[in-house]
């Protein structure tokens, strides 16, 4: 609490997504640092914002893909370019999530994929990302078939699509 804040909130306490964001970098950097997961944190940024598709940004959100969440269904996560991508969903970021809701503090899959990915950078050294945040989940209507543009994690040419 800072000497501008009252308790009784008459001085305006701290915003709650604000105070949520700042508690999950918190969690997230313990993570990182304890189990040296930052690589597929970021790699999971990386693939949930990658889903991006300009020939759907006419059909709005949530069918224009991007960071919002939707790698955490079934659909994504399970997809061959998504390929270990669970664990960093199940293991790393699923329990900061729910302890972060257990204590009143929400923050979206769709932030939280995306802080743990900018959060992994600096950690590892790299540059503090600015990053806009307040992105809302969604689920796909019409979901995309794999690899949502993204190249396959197994594929028979490993780099044909940096060729192509």
């Amino acid at each position: 609490m800072s000497c501008f804040d009252c308790f009784c909130g008459l001085f305006g306490a701290e915003d709650p997504k604000k105070k949520a964001l700042k508690a999950a970098k918190a969690k997230l950097v313990e993570v990182i640092q304890a189990k040296s997961c930052g690589p597929i944190l970021l790699r999971t940024a990386w693939h949930e914002a990658g889903t991006y598709d300009m020939a759907k940004k006419s059909k709005g959100f949530p069918n224009s893909g991007g960071a919002i969440g939707s790698i955490t269904t079934p659909h994504e996560i399970n997809a061959p370019p998504n390929a270990g991508l669970k664990k960093a969903q199940d293991v790393y970021l699923g329990p900061i999530k729910s302890e972060l809701d257990a204590a009143g503090l929400h923050i979206s899959w769709a932030d939280l994929i995306q802080l743990g990915g900018a959060t992994a950078v600096e950690c590892m050294g790299g540059p503090k990302i600015a990053m806009k945040y307040g992105r809302m989940d969604g689920t796909p209507t019409e979901f995309a078939p794999a690899p949502f543009g993204l190249p396959d994690a197994f594929p028979e040419s490993p780099a044909q699509h940096l060729r192509d």
